[in-house]
């Protein structure tokens, strides 16, 4: 191995400009691929697109859209001209291109019309039986042996309860066919769009075509105070797709900038950062480039690796560097000098390198994409970047000697580069080590899950006008496709049963297809209305002028005509059509409970994602909610597994370089450590595990190991009575390494969307632990293992 890296080092070296433009050419095509990624910021990407749950969405989002509407919510002083401003802006969406139908309100003459047939059949029996009675009675009255008493109570009809239980929400009689907010402080507007609301780019141009449109109607024309504002789901993606964005960028500038700082700060060079950097970024590119060739985009895990990449990658130019200036700084000359650099702490790189990468890789078997994904692009990141630093950084410092752009010689050589010593209070930290692991192992059973979604989810930006909750969508239903009346009416006719089994403990609310619509037993309710109707033609005479009045006013309601799905309006059918217009057959299942609760949602999911009919047909629920439900039984699992495989794949590396049981468990000890510290800082700030910061903990082991190995490698070089030159140098570069990975990290911190910042903190936790522990327990157990080795005089 030390031959070949010789070789590299010596080709290198007479071919340092090819080796650049050759460099140089591959970063400008990945750059070209890598400018072509996409940020997929629905969770619905954290799972396999074959996964049934996930197929399911996608094809009820292909036929449907977005399930719900898009609503405008317009609040104002006056709510009147409210509504003659939504009513204007309703008329000109009529024909938008992004907009397949608009919904201004509640279709109050078709519910009017047909309220007899939407009564309860009891109801409808009540009403026939209060006239039929009041007519036996005036019959009887109007009979020449009737008899009448001085304090016998007149006969009259009286519909009221009826009345009182059928009529809605008295108010403006304009107003009542309309939705209003909660506040009653505005009018809401309900648009369909037409494209698929995982499609990012149909929804910015379907926003910027409404703020046109508005724009063009000016809202303050009709009142000073009128305010509109977007709600619904996909006013939530797009706004939670530009807050990543934004955060990416954020991230991505904060890194880069926090790490230029660091390198300049630790070589007290301005140009050493330069040449570091550039072979660093071409790696990065390298990478990003890859991933869009085989993933295509990133996801709310991955989104920001940039950062992260970055911070990680610097570490091996670190490394790299401080090595070469220590060689030079020693009086050696550029090409031995390089050598050296390669032969001994390119080595140690490669080891971490494909210990960190395969640790990575080995997510890729589980099946969140959060991990398999992370593992993927961090496995080649670190692969690509190890390359650029071997290859690539020795070619760019040649040019910069060459260029004299640095000056590392020096003809007095720091003493310091030639101290040795022991580590002290070897045992001490020992036991402190010990004290704070048992800590941490105590309180591990006491960390907690956050179950509540609305707590990984962006803060909504702020506006005046709440939904009703008529109109609220924070128990989206869970949709069933069908493709007939029958298997519509099968599949509502199992759910009920479903929920019935489960009784008082059923997460469902209801069930509903388009046909739940129609009016139930239409048939026997229109035989009872046309005998109500037959009832009171023959019984007219008997009625005095009041009572006539009151019957007569049913009248107009008995004038109907059994009620087909083209009958109903709109705003019912709506929910239940196609982007394209057309009423669709599919099944929504409400649920009973709040589904923000990961708890509650995963009891949703187990109730209603598989529904098998008694005619043996088997139909899969689908809803964002059921998929997230799923979702975090996966990542509890994977996240076991994770940690297991990356354990297992850093020990096997490990055995396999250092050809020692012994020498591997000392490097793996700092690392466990440090994984148990972790927890125990969790319970002290109270930190609690998400979906999003599980990644943190594969991270950190394969991050975490690269500590130990340098510290192991340069010891074992160096050999004996050489820790304290050991902390000194590869020490030394440990902090500056650490420290510009935790930049990276820390980049995460200040992003809006709170699954980036809690990947950052306890990102930073572990890498905060495995520094420390690398640079304390690790030196103290080989110094308790020198003593105990040294022979006795």
């Amino acid at each position: 191995m030390r031959f070949s890296y010789q070789r590299l080092v010596h080709y290198i070296y007479h071919h340092y400009l090819s080796i650049i433009a050759v460099a140089a050419l591959l970063t400008v095509v990945a750059v070209y691929f890598a400018g072509q990624l996409r940020v997929k910021s629905n969770i619905v990407n954290l799972l396999p697109a074959d996964h049934v749950s996930v197929s399911e969405l996608t094809k009820i989002q292909a036929r449907v859209g977005g399930i719900g509407p898009l609503m405008i919510v317009i609040t104002g002083d006056d709510i009147d001209k409210s509504l003659d401003f939504m009513l204007t802006l309703a008329d000109s969406l009529e024909h938008n291109a992004y907009i397949s139908s608009v919904s201004r309100g509640k279709d109050s003459q078709f519910w009017s019309s047909n309220r007899l047939l939407y009564m309860d059949y009891e109801d409808l029996e009540t009403i026939y039986s209060r006239v039929d009675d009041y007519v036996e009675e005036e019959k009887v009255r109007h009979s020449p042996l009737y008899f009448s008493f001085e304090d016998e109570e007149a006969n009259t009809l009286d519909f009221s309860d009826l009345e009182a239980k059928y009529e809605g929400s008295r108010g403006s009689k304009r107003l009542d066919n309309y939705y209003l907010t909660k506040e009653g402080n505005g009018v809401i507007l309900r648009v369909y769009p037409s494209g698929i609301i995982t499609d990012v780019s149909f929804s910015q141009r379907l926003f910027n075509s409404l703020d046109h449109t508005i724009t063009s109607i000016d809202p303050k024309s009709f009142h000073p105070s009128i305010e509109y504002r977007y709600k619904g789901a996909f006013k939530n993606s797009s706004y939670e797709y530009q807050l990543v964005i934004d955060d990416l960028k954020s991230t991505a500038v904060y890194g880069l900038l926090g790490v230029l700082v660091l390198i300049s700060l630790y070589f007290r060079q301005v140009f050493a950062s330069i040449f570091i950097v550039f072979p660093l970024l071409m790696g990065v590119a390298w990478t990003f480039g890859l991933t869009y060739l085989v993933i295509e985009n990133l996801n709310l895990v991955t989104v920001g690796l940039f950062a992260i990449l970055f911070g990680l990658g610097i570490d091996f130019g670190i490394h790299i560097f401080a090595r070469y200036r220590e060689a030079r700084r020693r009086g050696i000359d550029i090409e031995e000098a390089l050598t050296i650099t390669v032969c001994h702490t390119g080595s140690a790189l490669t080891t971490t390198a494909i210990t960190t990468s395969g640790a990575f890789f080995s997510l890729m078997v589980t099946e969140f994409k959060g991990f398999s994904e992370f593992g993927f692009i961090v496995g080649f990141g670190i692969l690509f970047s190890l390359a650029a630093m071997l290859v690539v950084c020795p070619a760019f410092i040649i040019l910069a000697e060459r260029l004299r752009v640095i000056r590392l010689h020096q003809s007095n050589v720091p003493a310091h580069l030639f101290r040795r010593g022991k580590y002290p209070f070897a045992h001490l930290t020992v036991l402190l080590a010990a004290i704070a692991t048992g800590y941490s192992i105590y309180n591990v059973s006491s960390i907690e899950f956050e179950y509540d979604f609305s707590k990984l989810k962006p803060a909504k930006p702020p506006g005046a006008g709440s939904l009703p909750e008529s109109l609220k969508e924070t128990r989206s239903p869970a949709i069933v496709l069908t493709e007939n009346f029958e298997e519509a009416s099968e599949v509502v006719a199992t759910v009920k049963e479903i929920k019935s089994n489960h009784g008082d403990s059923s997460t469902v609310s209801s069930v509903k297809s388009v046909y739940s619509a129609l009016p139930k037993r239409q048939s026997e309710k229109l035989d009872l209305i046309e005998k109500l109707k037959t009832l009171i033609d023959e019984s007219e005479r008997y009625l005095d002028h009041a009572q006539r009045v009151k019957v007569d006013s049913l009248r107009p309601y008995m004038e109907v005509a059994p009620l087909v799905l083209e009958d109903l309006p709109g705003d019912v059918t709506k929910q239940f059509s196609s982007k394209d217009g057309e009423l669709l057959n599919i099944v929504m299942i409400n649920s009973a409970v709040p589904l923000k609760d990961g708890r509650q949602a995963i009891r949703f999911t187990k109730e209603v994602k598989k529904i098998t009919t008694q005619s043996g047909r088997v139909y899969h629920a689908s809803s964002a909610h059921i998929i997230f439900a799923e979702m975090l039984e996966i990542m509890l699992d994977d996240s076991v597994l994770a940690i297991v495989l990356t354990l297992v794949v850093v020990t096997t590396v490990l055995l396999i370089d250092l050809r020692n049981f012994t020498h591997t468990l000392l490097v793996l000890t700092p690392l466990l450590t440090a994984l148990l510290l972790i927890t125990g800082f969790m319970y002290l700030f109270e930190i609690r595990l998400n979906l999003y910061n599980m990644v943190a903990f594969p991270t950190v082991i394969g991050m975490g190991i690269d500590n130990g190995v340098h510290m192991f490698h340069r010891y074992r070089e160096e050999g004996a009575g050489s820790l304290k030159l050991v902390l000194r140098t590869t020490g030394v570069a440990l902090l500056a390494t650490s420290l510009t990975t935790m930049v990276g990290f820390s980049g995460l911190i200040p992003a809006n969307h709170p699954a980036l910042p809690s990947i950052g903190i306890l990102s930073l936790i572990g890498l905060g632990c495995c520094f420390v522990t690398a640079i304390t327990l690790l030196p103290a157990l080989l110094q308790i293992r020198e003593n105990r080795n040294r022979p006795h005089r």
